[in-house]
């Protein structure tokens, strides 16, 4: 593939990314993906030859990025002595909120799919998803269990939690809407979710 061929492809994987989070998979077609990547229908399928083909690529995509912040900030809680797992829950929950926050695309494309979006399509769900939320809910279960908490709905508490603000953030007492691009609203969110996790799961906070 040459460059032209690379820039050709990456920007329908862009164009479809932005689309399928904003209007979902099944209210997006290849001609508002192409025309939005400024290609053709037919060159667009000489990279994805049917629009499940790209929304694959655009959820592994999607996955790739929650996979690397997952994995690594849940070995590090599984492996943190009691006495730092306050800290390491932290990094978890901090590890999320940036992710999300720099691509809100994430929590958007899975909105889609929660309310039954592609439902013709499981592979995302069976092959991406239910493996690394596991291994989150794994990561949760020993100071879960500890504390009388229930490790499934601790982690899902965390990531509906998470996505929600990135996608609605919240009103102010004047209806005015504040979300991840409001440092101060953001902070807050932070200190929220640490204080929410922690009490939940009975741990110390940090000093």
């Amino acid at each position: 593939m040459d460059s032209r061929e690379a820039a050709e492809r990456e920007s329908i994987l862009r164009s479809a990314t932005r689309l399928f989070s904003a209007l979902g998979y099944d209210g997006t077609s290849i001609a508002q993906i192409a025309d939005t990547a400024g290609l053709d229908a037919e060159r667009l399928t000489t990279y994805f030859p049917t629009k499940r083909r790209l929304y694959l690529d655009v959820m592994g995509r999607a996955h790739r990025f929650l996979a690397d912040v997952i994995e690594a900030r849940a070995k590090e809680l599984l492996a943190a002595p009691p006495e730092q797992r306050a800290e390491a829950l932290h990094r978890f929950v901090d590890g999320y909120i940036d992710l999300v926050a720099d691509h809100p695309e994430v929590p958007a494309l899975w909105a889609h799919r929660w309310l039954s979006d592609a439902c013709d399509i499981g592979d995302p769900d069976s092959h991406n998803a239910q493996p690394l939320a596991q291994f989150a809910v794994d990561s949760m279960t020993a100071m879960a269990e500890a504390a009388g908490a229930d490790p499934l709905y601790t982690t899902y508490t965390m990531i509906w939690c998470i996505h929600g603000f990135t996608l609605s953030g919240v009103l102010d007492g004047s209806g005015e809407r504040h979300g991840v691009h409001d440092v101060r609203q953001l902070r807050r969110f932070r200190a929220h979710m640490h204080q929410l996790l922690e009490r939940e799961l009975r741990l110390p906070s940090p000093p």
